[in-house]
């Protein structure tokens, strides 16, 4: 369900910018979502017809790029992706970690016609 509220949002980003272009049609949406959002592709896609209905985003491909999660090591400053469950850093095996990647949500490029 949280999808519909992001839909809506992303559809209203693509609406102005679109305006502010001067642009009649969109023809493709390139979305960047890290994988801690917890937001589905597919239910934003399943969202986005209906929403994009009589706009200028009506028809429009949405392109989804997924983001892995991204861990710092607080020790060795080492950067890096998790296995499965094991957030543990690989160089040197502290679980002391900040998230740097993974969380990100936002409308990287447009295709206009």
């Amino acid at each position: 369900m949280h999808e519909y509220g992001i839909t809506e949002s992303l559809l209203n980003i693509v609406e102005q910018k679109a305006a502010e272009a001067g642009v009649e049609r969109v023809a493709v949406i390139r979305i960047v979502v890290g994988v801690l959002t917890g937001f589905a592709p597919d239910s934003i896609e399943f969202y986005f017809g209906p929403m994009s209905q009589n706009t200028v985003a009506e028809g429009a491909t949405l392109e989804f790029e997924e983001l892995p999660v991204q861990l710092r090591c607080r020790v060795c400053k080492s950067l890096f992706t998790p296995r499965e469950r094991d957030w543990t850093c690989h160089e040197c095996g502290s679980s002391e970690v900040d998230i740097e990647g993974g969380r990100e949500l936002y409308i990287k490029e447009m295709e206009v016609s």
